[in-house]
């Protein structure tokens, strides 16, 4: 991706968050271009992408602002932390717009129906594009917090699920371990 030099740091995470949902979804790169109303925009050969940063929500007027963002033929997308009112999510189902909310964690998921066709299931970037999500200050994610309840971080089961899988592969390489050395009459 061609980075501009002088973008902050949120915007950098927000456009290398973007980066890679562009490349899951349409196989391609993006390139940075500059709009004022979003805080990371970039536009390809198949879309133009666009997100809003964490605790702003879409209003109506973003609409038909991104509809007119970039060339014509291009597919639109919006991303954005804030939960999307049911008038907003209908009128960009209408407009062809896809939305779709991001958290903390890079977790993107469809907001409107237009976003489900193109992907239905929630989608999680690579560690690549999620590393920089890390250099968003808590303050900033306060607002989405108070929101949406979800702090972005994991929770004690989702924490306790990977330590348990985490025990139960070096139980199972110790037990392997043991067997062998049982079987060859080195024990």
């Amino acid at each position: 991706m061609n980075m501009p030099s002088d973008v902050p740091p949120q915007t950098f995470a927000l456009l290398s968050l973007v980066q890679a949902h562009l490349k899951h979804l349409d196989k391609v790169e993006g390139e940075v271009i500059g709009s004022p109303q979003w805080e990371a925009t970039l536009e390809s050969t198949k879309s133009v992408v666009a997100a809003k940063s964490p605790g702003l929500a879409i209003t109506a007027a973003d609409i038909p602002m991104i509809v007119g963002t970039g060339s014509p033929d291009r597919k639109r997308r919006l991303y954005a932390t804030m939960p999307v009112a049911p008038e907003i999510a209908a009128l960009a189902d209408e407009s062809e717009v896809a939305l779709f909310a991001y958290n903390r964690r890079g977790r993107l998921q469809p907001a409107n129906r237009t976003a489900a066709k193109s992907q239905a299931r929630a989608w999680y970037p690579p560690a690549k594009a999620l590393a920089p999500m890390r250099i968003i200050d808590d303050t900033v994610w306060e607002p989405v917090a108070a929101a949406t309840g979800d702090s972005g971080r994991p929770s004690i089961m989702e924490a306790a699920a990977g330590w348990l899988v985490l025990l139960a592969v070096v139980a199972f390489i110790a037990a392997a371990g043991y067997l062998a050395l049982w079987f060859f009459d080195i024990l």
